[in-house]
Formats: C-alpha cells, sequence, structure tokens
C-alpha cells in the first residue's frame, strides 16, 4: 500500500516502516511500551525522554546510533480521554493513520514533506493504541524562528522566495493545512548544504483532488499573513511574487483580498481567545491558593508567578518591571481596573490580534486585609524591551520613535484606537538590529471599535503626534 515500507507485527503492535528504517526494528516494542507507560505515569528512562504531554497526545524522543552517527527521532502517542471517544475510533482510521497517510500522499504529490518513517497500531480488547515515528531533522528551524534569528538579507530574501514557491506547490497539490502558520514550516540545510523549506504537522491536513481555489487560497494565505509584524511591507510582496510566479498585477490584487481576510481572521481570533482565557482548557487555566485566586496561561507554572508577586507584595507602584515580565497592580480604584476578569479578557483579546503586545500571563486577585479589591496582572514583554519613557534617546531621536509609533498605530488601527490620555509609560521599546520596534505595554490604553479602519487610524495617528509633541514640553 506504501511504497518502500515494510510491515510488521512486534509484540502486540502492527507496524508499518521504511526499509530504509528496518535497523529501528530492535527499538520499536522498547518505545511503544515505554511511551504507553509514560502516558499514566512518569519514569526514569535512559532510551525516551518526554517532549510535552497533554490529555490528547505524548511527544517523545529517542536517539539511537546507526551508521557511524546519532539519529534523533520523535515519537507520538495520540490519546483519546472520553469512553465515546475511545468507541468511536473502533469504527474509523486512527488519528496516528490519517497524519501518517496523509504526509506520504502530499509527499506522492511533490509537496516537500518529512514522512513518518514508521506507524504503530496496537489493539487492545476495545482500544486502540497508535504511534507515529519521525526522522528529526538536525540544525533544523521554523520559519518562524528562523526569520527571529537575525539572518542576513541575503538569506531572508532567499528563504521568503523558497516558502512562496512552496506554498504555490502545497496549494496546487490540493494540501489544506489548517494550521497554515509558520510555526509548521521548518528550515534546514541538507547534505549538499543546500538550503531547504519543507511544510510539517500533518495532525489537521485534508488533502483533495484538485488544487485549491483561489478562495481558499486566499483564506490560507490571510492566516499566515497574521504574522505580518515579523516582516516589512517589501518582504510579503516578495513573498508574494514567488507566489504568484513574478505576477506583480496579480500579486496586488492578492494581496488586497489577504490584508481583508487577514483582519477578518484576527477579530475571529480575538474573540475565540476573549472567551476562552477564562475557561480551563489546553491553553489556559484556573489557579487558586490562600492568598490568590485567577487565570493563567499553561505555558507558565504557577511557581514562577508567584515567585515574581513576592517580590511586588509591598511595593506601591502601579507598575514594576521584573526580568522579562511587566507586573500591573490594580487597586480597582479606577473605573476600567473594576472587574480584574475584565481587564484579563481584553488582554488576551489583543494578544490575539497579534498587535505588537506583551503576553498575558496570569491575572490574580489577591485576598487581602487593606483592600477590598487588589490584583496583579503579569504580562511577558519583548527581550529587552523597556518602557519608552526611559529610552535613552526619547527626546533626541523623536523622528525614530515617531516612525516605530506610526508603524504600531497602522497595526492596530484596523480594530480600534489609543486612549486619549495616552503616555509615553503605556509604551515599550525594543532595539532589533538598528531598528526600532515599538509595542503597547498597557493593555488598558486600547479600545476595540468597529469603526472604519480610515476614521481609527486617523484618530490614531493624531493621538501618537499629541503624545510626542506633549513629551517636549
Amino acid at each position: 500500500m506504501f511504497k518502500g515500507y515494510i510491515s510488521n507485527i512486534i509484540g502486540r503492535v502492527q507496524w508499518t516502516i521504511h526499509t530504509r528504517s528496518s535497523f529501528l526494528i530492535p527499538y520499536l516494542e522498547q518505545i511503544s511500551d515505554r511511551i504507553s507507560r509514560k502516558s499514566k505515569e512518569p519514569a526514569d528512562d535512559t532510551l525516551l525522554t518526554i517532549i510535552r504531554k497533554d490529555r490528547y497526545k505524548i511527544l517523545g524522543e529517542f536517539k539511537v546510533f546507526h551508521a557511524n552517527e546519532e539519529q534523533t527521532y520523535l515519537v507520538k502517542m495520540y490519546k483519546y480521554s472520553g469512553l465515546i471517544q475511545k468507541v468511536k475510533q473502533l469504527f474509523k482510521n486512527t488519528r496516528g493513520f490519517r497524519e501518517f497517510n496523509t504526509t506520504y500522499a502530499a509527499a506522492m504529490k511533490g509537496v516537500p514533506v518529512e514522512v513518518p518513517v514508521a506507524y504503530g497500531e496496537r489493539k487492545h480488547f476495545f482500544t486502540k493504541g497508535f504511534y507515529l515515528i519521525i526522522r528529526k531533522i538536525k540544525h533544523a528551524c521554523t520559519v518562524r524562528e528562523y526569520f527571529r534569528s537575525g539572518v542576513s538579507p541575503g538569506e531572508r530574501r532567499d528563504v521568503l522566495r523558497k516558502f512562496g514557491k512552496l506554498a504555490k506547490t502545497i496549494h496546487d497539490s490540493g494540501v489544506k493545512q489548517d494550521d497554515f502558520s509558520l510555526d509548521n514550516f521548518l528550515v534546514y540545510n541538507d547534505e549538499t548544504g543546500e538550503r531547504k523549506v519543507i511544510l510539517i504537522d500533518f495532525e489537521r491536513v485534508l488533502l483533495q483532488a484538485n488544487s485549491l481555489a483561489e478562495k481558499q487560497r486566499v483564506w490560507y494565505l490571510a492566516k499566515l499573513n497574521r504574522a505580518k509584524r515579523y516582516f516589512t511591507y517589501t518582504e510579503r510582496l516578495r513573498f508574494l511574487l514567488s507566489y504568484t510566479g513574478g505576477d506583480s498585477g496579480y500579486c496586488k490584487k492578492l494581496a488586497r483580498q489577504i490584508e481583508t481576510v487577514t483582519v477578518h481572521i484576527q477579530k475571529k481570533d480575538a474573540k475565540k481567545f476573549y472567551k476562552q482565557c477564562v475557561l480551563e482548557n489546553r491553553k489556559f487555566g484556573i489557579f487558586k491558593n490562600e492568598n490568590y485566586y485567577g487565570h493563567i496561561r499553561k505555558d507558565y507554572s504557577p511557581e514562577t508567578l508567584l515567585s515574581l508577586l513576592s517580590t511586588v507584595e509591598e511595593s506601591t507602584q502601579e507598575v514594576r518591571y521584573i526580568n522579562n515580565f511587566r507586573i500591573a497592580h490594580f487597586t480597582g480604584r479606577d473605573r476600567v481596573e473594576q472587574n480584574f476578569k475584565q481587564v484579563w479578557m481584553h488582554a488576551n483579546a489583543l494578544f490575539a490580534l497579534r498587535i505588537g503586545v506583551p503576553i498575558p500571563v496570569g491575572i490574580f486577585n489577591r485576598h487581602s486585609a487593606k483592600l477590598s479589591r487588589e490584583g496583579f496582572l503579569v504580562s511577558q514583554i519583548p527581550e529587552n524591551g523597556i518602557p519608552l519613557n526611559q529610552y535613552a534617546d526619547l527626546h533626541s531621536g523623536k523622528n525614530v520613535i515617531l516612525y516605530a509609533l506610526l508603524r504600531l498605530a497602522e497595526q492596530v488601527s484596523p480594530f480600534g484606537t489609543f486612549s486619549k490620555d495616552l503616555s509615553t509609560h503605556d509604551f515599550l521599546v525594543q532595539m532589533k538590529g538598528n531598528r526600532l520596534e515599538c509595542y503597547l505595554g498597557n493593555y488598558t490604553a486600547f479600545h476595540m471599535n468597529h469603526h472604519p479602519v480610515q476614521k481609527n487610524r486617523t484618530i490614531n495617528t493624531r493621538i501618537i503626534k499629541q503624545l510626542l509633541q506633549t513629551d517636549d514640553t
């Protein structure tokens, strides 16, 4: 069924493995047994290292020595948490098989991918276990990581050109990648030193017989365009020129369509995160102890956040910066601050818009005998970011600051306006090479609305210019 693959029953698992990777056969039973055991309880293991684990999936890593070199592989084990889901999957192909099959089929259509070296399925009474093994490419990084790493302009141009051609190949091949983002593409140099860009992560991929219609293409390109703040306008056009094969007229038309759909998707994302951030789910959690009640982003440990809070408990400052974190102290005296939950929801909605704000990490309501309402909003700011009012060239570099703030205003204008009482304390600045980037550090200094973009842009431009003029006086 799959060219180049062989079937082999090892233990209680039916494996499909590529002939070039048959040297892994002696390890397969150990891998499946150990990752299954680790799904129930952690255990020390010299062969398998768990990288990530949640209620739906376990991701592990193991290394073997073959052909005079150490090779690293990733192994996934999918799980169904509920009884109904476990019963349903008995009557259809498993998630592991679907990911393997779609990756293989995409490769057969000419899409550059890393096809899994093995797929395994374990049947036990009324349940199935399933495993996927993928070769880990050495010195590879995601496209997002690559463009954040400060590569040279020539390398950026080369990868953007290849990235645009790859996106065109994907859409021409009928591949519908629901998670079409910078994190699902890898950049690496192959054995000959040639720089490659490939598509990864086929968990949420569908294949259709024909190439994608233009409406579908625009939708997926708009999903990618949500990361536009990482690129200049020229770079985005360079990507689209590669995608369109150098057709500048079609490129400009496509750019306008993409921008319209991008704003629509960003607004949907904001509504989703506005609701999700106060619920218990994969991304967010609820925190309780004898001193605090609040909501947190699960990427950050409660212990880390509590250690930050312990340093500001006796402080009278409204905002403090510790390492790469901004901690805002709310007392409920201000009308905006009276509902800490709403502040948290608003912060996450803004972050979901991808408009240059810090990462909302957690909000905590403290049980205080001194104040009836007291809370702390913790956010992670960009590395080496500082408040604009502390920027050394605030007065001497007004033109540079104005340009950076107007770029930020352009990003936020499709969604709302800055507060009229804006101050330099509300912004953060960061040097990226020779370029100054501005971020909105204070979430409450931005108000979302449904006004036309041009109206918001005019208001935001006026507020920014007034801000710098006021600071001169």
